[in-house]
């Protein structure tokens, strides 16, 4: 029997706001046709587009070789993938935000820093303005924000952000020498461990 896990999915589209639609069972069937646990209504979305399954401890999405495919952190989804905390689904023009609830993982095989992770106030800012393009509604493809970007949105200089972001960086274990990719691999973490919200 498959482990229980409370997850909860915030579907949006343009123009209006997100609903909750949990997990009811062990799998949950999204697309255009009528014996879809959730139901989209758009020319983009397939009949049976894509599934959300509990896997053992894991949430795995998998596309259904859909007509136009699906889109995770604006990524294409050409395998099932492991869900996490504020992931982002793309199926035509609707957005599925994933919520899952923090969970103190035994079997994982990397030291996740979950419950010890604490940002100052200068850090969780910069925390959620890296992943502010995650969050926008109708976004088509995410990513994080750019050391600019950051820096006009909090007011700061450049400097300034990149000394919070080598901060931030520090705290959630992702390697320096990670520079090109270390702003999405610190924004995945940031959104795996919903730093970027309101507590």
């Amino acid at each position: 029997m498959a482990e229980e896990i409370p997850a909860r999915f915030w579907v949006s589209e343009p123009g209006e706001g997100p609903r909750s639609v949990p997990l009811g069972g062990d799998s949950l069937l999204i697309g255009r046709g009528e014996r879809c646990d959730l139901t989209l209504e758009d020319e983009a979305v397939s009949a049976d587009h894509l599934e959300i399954a509990v896997r053992g401890a894991a949430i795995m999405a998998t596309d259904l070789d859909s007509r136009n495919g699906t889109l995770l952190n604006g990524e294409r989804l050409e395998r099932p993938r492991r869900l996490r905390n504020g992931d982002v689904l793309e199926l035509g023009r609707f957005r599925i935000e994933v919520a899952l609830p923090s969970r103190d993982r035994r079997d994982s095989t990397v030291a996740a820093p979950r419950a010890t992770v604490r940002l100052s106030d200068d850090e969780r800012e910069v925390a959620r303005a890296l992943v502010a393009p995650y969050r926008e509604p109708g976004v088509r493809a995410a990513r994080p924000a750019t050391r600019a970007e950051i820096a006009d949105a909090l007011h700061l200089s450049e400097r300034t952000v990149q000394r919070r972001m080598d901060a931030l960086a520090r705290k959630l274990g992702v390697p320096s020498e990670e520079k090109r990719e270390r702003p999405r691999l610190v924004a995945e973490r940031v959104l795996e461990l919903g730093l970027d919200r309101v507590d």
